[in-house]
């Protein structure tokens, strides 16, 4: 009878005990969290670091001891401790993992770790696939990158009609014109009306309606961001739809307008290629409408400064032939040259699909390698954020001297070309080589490998290849590197798909990882 009191009073000793010690570490959460607030963080954090020095494993002490590095403003030590919750694995109510995963990740995503913020939010995704902070993040991260599928896979998983925010509406507007997968106009239209100020919207939301056959509105909508736009790209590029809406609908006098207004802004801003492109436009609207002598300053200022464009040269002789009476205004030269085959492909090479990218400013500043993470699903594909692989651009990129030009001859054989000689580089940022076809050995080829991060591919730089193709007496140039293009050098391209290849995007991505595997 003693013993079954006394081992009684023993287990009533130790619940006590326990219940004591639960009270005691509740106690000094609290009061650690209150010394916190008065801003005393480093007694605050001795008390849990005393608590975690016994119990390494405690999740509550882990998440207290964030909370003061967060009320302190010390962010990366804030996840470092709910890190280690996730790999502790032991949550409740309050301490969920999707708001642990979530708030890691957003702690990563404000310092630009975009890589480790998509990791995290992956985590969140597999225990909420629908999770909206965490779908919304890695879908901008990934437009971001210019990862197109990859965002729909994230974004397509918020229901269309709960969506109030413009820029999320902006986001899956473009997806939809790139993809062209749904009308993006319902999704420009909605962020327009959500936001009526916002430059982008309206503007994003006129081009739509351009493509959709709406040109009055389009203009009406244009105009309406005119008056509310402050940069002055912006409104120069603005001018200039509405200038080509204008061509559309045959109203010449008004087209002509706005064809100055491009020209004027462009000058006052000292842009050279915009200064040149916009006297072309004139100029081309201008011999349209039989007013030649207004064309002539501005196409003999274009001429002198693109000596060797053909579409302004056509345009010279066009109008010199109707001068001399060798030809009627309207027809079609012996040469094939006509004003209005000219001005009827403005829209399409001024305002391709991929402008509504270009103008939401939805692209990174910074680039990361997503496809690193999570695959062309969106599943993920790294267990450790440490392991995280870098591009094949990057790698390139970061390659330097001998092993650099190795991995470049790699990219030439690769495109069925053998390299015959090395010529000299000054731009100092690549190698170029030259090559001869492996199948046709009377085609010889220059090869343009250059390093460019962020960079905007001229008319001026294409040219210069071309010229430097005759110089040597080759066939054509590839010009391999990342780089976005001018509205000058897409339409060069365009004029010379037969003399000049430009490798970059995706395309040069999967040629590099093919060159990188070969021996």
């Amino acid at each position: 009878m003693i013993f079954v009191i006394l081992v009684a009073a023993g287990i009533i000793l130790i619940v006590a005990a326990g219940s004591f010690l639960i009270q005691s570490k509740k106690d000094s959460f609290e009061k650690a969290l209150a010394l916190a607030a008065m801003g005393n963080y480093v007694d605050s954090r001795i008390l849990i670091r005393d608590i975690l020095d016994s119990n390494p494993s405690n999740t509550r002490a882990h998440f207290i001891m964030a909370k003061i590095y967060a009320m302190e403003g010390d962010y990366n030590n804030e996840a470092k401790h709910l890190d280690k919750i996730k790999k502790i694995g032991n949550f409740d109510k309050e301490i969920s993992e999707v708001a642990v995963s979530n708030r890691i990740a957003d702690i990563y995503y404000q310092q630009d770790l975009y890589e480790e913020a998509v990791f995290h939010y992956s985590d969140t995704l597999s225990v909420d696939p629908d999770n909206l902070e965490a779908c919304i993040r890695i879908g901008f991260m990934a437009i971001g990158q210019k990862e197109f599928g990859i965002a729909d896979k994230f974004l397509s998983r918020i229901p269309d009609e709960n969506i109030k925010m413009p820029a999320l509406l902006l986001g899956k507007g473009v997806i939809a014109g790139i993809l062209r997968k749904g009308d993006p106009r319902t999704y420009f239209q909605k962020a327009f009306e959500e936001d009526p100020t916002s430059s982008v919207g309206g503007f994003l939301y006129a081009i739509s309606l351009s493509r959709a056959g709406e040109h009055d509105e389009a203009i009406r909508v244009a105009n309406s961001v005119v008056d509310v736009v402050t940069d002055e790209y912006v409104r120069y590029t603005l001018f200039q739809f509405i200038m080509l809406e204008l061509i559309l609908k045959e109203n010449w006098n008004e087209a002509l307008k706005h064809a100055r207004l491009c020209m004027e802004i462009a000058r006052n801003n000292g842009w050279k290629q915009e200064t040149i492109d916009s006297d072309f436009h004139f100029s081309l609207i201008a011999v349209k409408m039989g007013r030649l002598e207004d064309a002539s300053e501005y196409l003999i200022e274009a001429e002198s400064e693109r000596v060797d464009d053909d579409r302004i040269i056509e345009l010279a002789n066009y109008k010199y032939q109707v001068e001399t009476k060798r030809l009627e205004l309207g027809k079609v030269s012996k040469s094939g040259f006509s004003p209005d085959q000219e001005l009827g492909k403005l829209f399409t090479e001024l305002f391709p699909v991929d402008r509504y990218y270009e103008i939401s400013g939805l692209k990174s500043s910074k680039s990361f390698h997503i496809k690193g993470i999570i695959d062309e699903e969106g599943n993920k594909i790294v267990i450790d954020v440490n392991k995280i692989g870098i591009s094949a651009m990057d790698h390139y990129r970061s390659l330097k001297g001998v092993d650099f030009k190795n991995l470049c001859v790699k990219v030439v054989l690769a495109l069925n070309y053998t390299v015959s000689r090395e010529i000299p580089n000054k731009e100092g940022d690549g190698v170029n080589f030259q090559g001869l076809n492996k199948t046709d050995k009377e085609t010889r080829a220059l090869f343009k490998f250059r390093k460019w991060k962020d960079a905007k591919i001229s008319d001026i730089f294409l040219r210069d290849t071309l010229g430097q193709v005759k110089d040597l007496g080759l066939d054509k140039a590839f010009i391999i590197g990342d780089a976005e293009f001018t509205e000058g050098a897409r339409r060069f391209l365009a004029d010379n798909p037969s003399r000049l290849s430009v490798l970059y995007g995706r395309d040069l991505e999967e040629l590099l990882k093919k060159a990188l595997k070969s021996p």
